[in-house]
């Protein structure tokens, strides 16, 4: 009888630990199911909605068979009106080339892999030279606001290039005219070559073209090569996504790409004409410039001159010779008392 009831309280105590287990069980599946729904709440926002989401899931999936464990079947599936062939694919395999891989991890990478992947692309191309050494672009790539300042003395003109995080790889700009746009640096070489010269930025845009006022997200390579010490080869490849079948159409246009084009044109020939300027020794305009005269840009303007006089200059030069000054400001200077 004593081992009747023995038996009978040990099953009754495996009975409540199995519903114990259980129950942690459900309880772990209902968090995980939580985590995962949470975490695609995120990229889902990350992605610019479902669409977009879609677009990433699909995308990586046809073109670089990448199968994101967030991704449903249904967030897979390819859109209708898309062929997924290689010249589709091109931009997800040139991305990861570059050093940008499609990882949810990687700042950046599901933002612009979900616009890869959506059914609308128009893509546009800029290429010629630049009358500067690679020393002085990257002089000029690496302070910004001192750029368009500088542009803007020569020119009369009114662009604007700020940085907006503390990294400088975020960066809003304008030329003062019709465009303007917030943008990420995204990479600043092709996989870990040629620094500053092998550029990857992704934006949100506004434009006027012809009648009509746009707003959108881009991807673009800027590639330069030196040609000479004092010459630079840049080819500019920009893809943008309409949002829909009828600004893709309109942005298909010959007559549209051409205005497009004649606006890029417009932006590099500034460039040239102020830096033409001042590398042939005009340097009226930018003594007159008020904005140039602040203590900090007549510091920018000597460390510009010593480049374009020859000296060498890396990107991200200028954080760290920021650094250098800031602490030779703070370095104490020893009480000095004289003997009588």
């Amino acid at each position: 009888m004593l081992k009747v009831a023995v038996r009978c309280r040990f099953a009754i105590v495996l009975m409540l630990v199995a519903l114990l287990c259980e129950g942690a069980v459900a309880q772990d599946a209902r968090r995980d199911s939580l985590m995962r729904a949470r975490g695609k709440a995120i990229m889902v926002d990350k992605a610019g909605g479902e669409d977009g989401f879609r677009s990433l899931c699909s995308g990586v999936k046809a073109c670089l068979g990448i199968d994101y464990g967030f991704c449903t079947e249904a967030d897979q599936k390819p859109w209708p009106k898309v062929k997924y062939n290689d010249e589709y694919c091109a931009p997800f395999k040139e991305i990861t080339k570059r050093g940008l891989p499609a990882d949810p991890n990687v700042v950046g990478a599901t933002e612009i892999y979900s616009r890869l992947g959506r059914q609308y692309r128009v893509i546009y191309e800029n290429k010629g030279t630049i009358p500067l050494g690679a020393d002085v672009i990257s002089y000029l790539f690496d302070n910004m606001p001192f750029t368009a300042e500088l542009i803007n003395a020569y020119l009369g003109t009114n662009y604007k290039l700020e940085y907006t995080s503390k990294d400088r790889r975020f960066f809003s700009g304008s030329n003062g005219r019709s465009l303007s746009g917030e943008f990420y640096w995204a990479l600043q070489d092709s996989a870990g070559q040629k620094l500053g010269m092998r550029n990857v930025f992704f934006g949100y845009g506004h434009a006027h073209v012809l009648k009509w006022a746009l707003h959108g997200t881009a991807v673009a390579y800027l590639d330069m090569d030196p040609v000479s010490n004092k010459e630079i080869r840049y080819k500019l490849t920009a893809i943008v996504f309409p949002g829909n079948s009828v600004l893709n159409s309109i942005m298909q246009m010959r007559v549209f790409k051409s205005v497009v084009g004649d606006k890029i044109d417009h932006i590099v020939r500034d460039i040239k004409k102020s830096s033409g300027e001042y590398v042939k020794g005009n340097k009226e305009p930018m003594l007159k410039s008020a904005s140039l005269k602040s203590m900090e840009n007549v510091q920018y303007i000597l460390d510009f001159e010593n480049v374009v006089n020859g000296a060498t200059w890396k990107l991200g030069d200028f954080e760290k010779l920021q650094k250098q000054r800031q602490q030779a400001k703070e370095v104490p200077i020893p009480l000095q008392v004289k003997e009588r």
